[in-house]
């Protein structure tokens, strides 16, 4: 995108935000660094058909093309289109396109956030914030006090988040039965923004009067305290002894930015130190503390569904050390042993799907479950058009019905012992027709929350409805590192 003699090769789209205006005959670009070109004209007609034409991502020499079928003939100074986009590549009106293939997977389900307003004037920057957060990923609810009111309307975020607004601990309106203990446990991470110096006192107090505080005191999760007062205020003895204390009890306590204080008359503001940071750097703030939560989840597996979800959540596919893009080889070799296609196959612990796509385009009929919603839900948004069947599923307490050709387990078994693990051998028992084969593959080294399976008791654990036919060694490659591990393949009896 650099070299100007091949701006046919440029692949450019329209930039999300452009800084634009038009009078007249003209139109005014303008760079992020406030920088002006003013076009007229005819010059001016073309850029708006450029732009027009680059709501979708086009190449220049489709830019080209599409200029001159306007215009009913061919430009006589090609080069001047390179040199428009040129122009508005520099003042960011417009941007590279995506290579195709190599977008992000969407992520379905994010961490979710309770988002606290109080009475500080911050609070009209609310409809931002959350708009921030949303397209960061965030999941939003929002909680009020009074006061909070008195600066955004309830209705403008509701339909941003299109959720109720919390206001009460004990609202009339039953929707929540009892709101503070439901959004404290249903939050990933609680963000105070902004916090009012009362807000703050009641917190540091362990006073429950208001819902923001009952809510971030009664939560789990981590808290972000984003201070936003008069400069005196926040200077107050009282003040810093309350944010003191929040820091010593373990929530997270953002330091303030210079803001123009509103009690002052407009013509003497000036920038002073006690306003909340911009909505962009509150939600880097958040991001940084949900990220350094989620990687000390990370050094032991979760338990319950509950707890799985959290994690798929707030881990994006790179950081969990099991996830891989492809099907593991060894898996797929060994299901095509049982046939090349047309076989019913279950597969338990799905996660994000890969390896219940892989089977799937294969010509089999694959049911994909797993114990988390919101990993079924990455899986269906990252492989819309797979026909794997994606169930939410317990294998320790199934509910599942019907006989399957095989099963496929990459690493759920390992995470399993004592009475789940011969739940687990018994719904395999029953959901296996005779004759049919279960595939697992397990970590062959013990670590935190994982049970590694040897060869001895494999056998024992799935005896007498299974034999263990053959095993390998083996490898559960992730993002980053593959760990030693055993596969296994065992026979249903009675075949």
């Amino acid at each position: 995108m650099t070299d100007p003699e091949r701006w046919t090769e440029w692949n450019l789209r329209r930039a999300s935000v452009v800084r634009i205006y038009e009078c007249g005959e003209r139109m005014v670009v303008l760079s992020p660094e406030g920088d002006g070109h003013a076009l007229a004209g005819d010059s001016a007609a073309l850029a708006g058909a450029v732009l027009a034409f680059l709501e979708a991502p086009h190449t220049g020499a489709e830019v080209l093309a599409h200029v001159e079928s306007l215009a009913g003939a061919p430009i006589e100074r090609p080069a001047v289109i390179g040199e428009l986009l040129g122009l508005l590549l520099r003042a960011r009106a417009l941007e590279a396109a995506p290579t195709a293939g190599l977008a992000r997977p969407t992520r379905a389900a994010g961490p979710r956030v309770v988002l606290g307003l109080t009475g500080a004037a911050a609070t009209m920057h609310a409809p931002a914030l959350i708009q921030r957060l949303q397209a960061r990923g965030f999941e939003v609810r929002t909680a009020v006090t009074d006061s909070a009111l008195r600066f955004v309307r309830a209705e403008a975020l509701e339909a941003l988040t299109h959720a109720p607004v919390v206001s009460a601990i004990w609202p009339e309106s039953q929707v929540l039965r009892v709101p503070h203990i439901e959004l404290a446990q249903w939050a990933d991470a609680v963000l105070v923004c902004p916090a009012a110096a009362t807000t703050i006192a009641r917190l540091a107090a362990g006073d429950h009067a208001s819902v923001v505080a009952a809510i971030a005191l009664a939560t789990r999760a981590p808290v972000l305290v984003v201070p936003s007062m008069n400069p005196a205020m926040y200077a107050e003895a009282a003040v810093q002894r309350n944010l003191a204390r929040l820091v010593e009890d373990g929530l997270h306590v953002a330091h303030p930015a210079r803001a123009l204080e509103i009690a002052d008359p407009p013509a003497t503001r000036t920038p002073m130190l006690g306003g909340a940071p911009p909505p962009e750097v509150v939600v880097q703030l958040l991001e940084a503390i949900v990220r350094e939560r989620a990687s000390a989840t990370l050094s032991q597996a979760p338990r319950g569904a509950e707890g799985w979800d959290r994690l798929y959540r707030t881990h994006a596919a790179a950081e969990l050390p099991w996830q891989r893009e492809e099907a593991d080889p060894d898996l797929l070799a060994a299901l095509e042993h049982e046939g090349a296609s047309g076989l019913a196959v279950l597969e338990v612990g799905a996660g994000l799907g890969a390896l219940a796509t892989a089977i799937a385009a294969r010509g089999h009929t694959v049911v994909a479950t797993d114990i988390s919603a919101a990993a079924l839900e990455q899986a269906r948004a990252r492989a819309p058009e797979s026909r794997a069947i994606w169930l939410c599923d317990d294998i320790t307490e199934t509910r599942l019905r019907g006989r399957f050709d095989a099963a496929v387990d990459r690493a759920c078994l390992h995470l399993l012992a004592g009475a789940e693990a011969e739940r687990h051998a018994a719904a395999m028992a029953r959901l296996i027709r005779p004759g049919g084969a279960l595939i697992v593959k397990t970590l062959a080294e013990a670590a935190a929350g994982v049970t590694p399976y040897a060869r001895e008791a494999i056998a024992a654990l799935f005896a007498p409805a299974f034999a263990l036919e053959r095993e390998a060694a083996s490898t559960l490659p992730g993002p980053t590192a593959s760990p030693a591990a055993r596969l296994f393949v065992l026979r249903r009896a009675g075949g």
